[in-house]
């Protein structure tokens, strides 16, 4: 399996800063899961074409279904159990992670629908003999 991805999210916050050197990381899986990937998928068909919307809701995906640990200790230096329900409830953590989790899950989420894009036929003019046929229309006294 892939190494997971450590994203620095701010200095060391834990106490007596066990880890100051390498600041505080949560860790992001270097792939998305198949439930995260359905979801994006699906935001991706309701944002409409709305990048910002998007951005919203991806942000928060990609972490909720990315981030799979973190490096924080309590005031015992004991390692504090990993929650993404903190990272999503705190800004300042959520949005380095989001970045990455964009970053790394973004290509592999559209790579289906440009496939399927680049596989129809281009629009635009066809050959003249291409074109259908015309029927008369009838007149008014037919």
């Amino acid at each position: 399996m892939p190494t997971q991805i450590a994203v620095r999210v701010r200095d060391c916050a834990c106490p007596d800063t066990p880890h100051a050197d390498e600041g505080d990381i949560v860790y992001l899986s270097p792939t998305l899961s198949l439930e995260g990937g359905i979801l994006a998928e699906q935001q991706l068909y309701d944002s409409a074409g709305d990048a910002a919307r998007l951005t919203r809701l991806w942000l928060r995906t990609f972490v909720e279904h990315g981030a799979t640990g973190w490096n924080f200790t309590d005031e015992n230096g004991d390692p504090v159990p990993f929650d993404v329900s903190v990272i999503l409830t705190d800004w300042s953590l959520a949005r380095p992670i989001g970045d990455a989790a964009s970053d790394t899950y973004s290509e592999s989420v559209m790579r289906p629908f440009q496939q399927t894009a680049a596989s129809r036929s281009p629009t635009g003019p066809t050959r003249r003999g291409t074109s259908r046929t015309r029927r008369p229309t009838p007149g008014s006294s037919e």
